[in-house]
């Protein structure tokens, strides 16, 4: 035989081998969330009224949330002061023979 008559011979024999045939099945979609009901008497003015509202709350509690952050802070950097006066209070106490309960 050939080269040519045993590629073909090759080839033959490869077409006859039924290859396993896989059904895939695609996802189902599912929503995460229900389309939000559209009301047609809502206009493009009280929707920009109702953004620029929210926007606003949100500019004020970003400045109320920095505020309270900058209070803690403080808090914080008296409080380690005091615990550092403490410290030292004590240290001086103990000299003198003083130890708290």
């Amino acid at each position: 035989m050939t080269e040519a008559t045993t590629e073909a011979a090759f080839e033959e024999a490869e077409q006859k081998i039924e290859k396993p045939k896989t059904k895939t099945k695609a996802p189902k979609k599912v929503p995460l969330t229900q389309p939000a009901p559209v009301d047609s008497t809502v206009t493009v003015e009280q929707v920009q009224a109702q953004l620029n509202y929210a926007q606003k709350i949100i500019t004020i509690l970003q400045q109320k949330v920095n505020e309270a952050n900058g209070v803690i802070v403080q808090l914080e950097a008296r409080v380690q002061i005091a615990q550092e006066d403490k410290e030292n209070i004590l240290k001086q106490v103990e000299v003198m023979g003083i130890t708290p309960q």
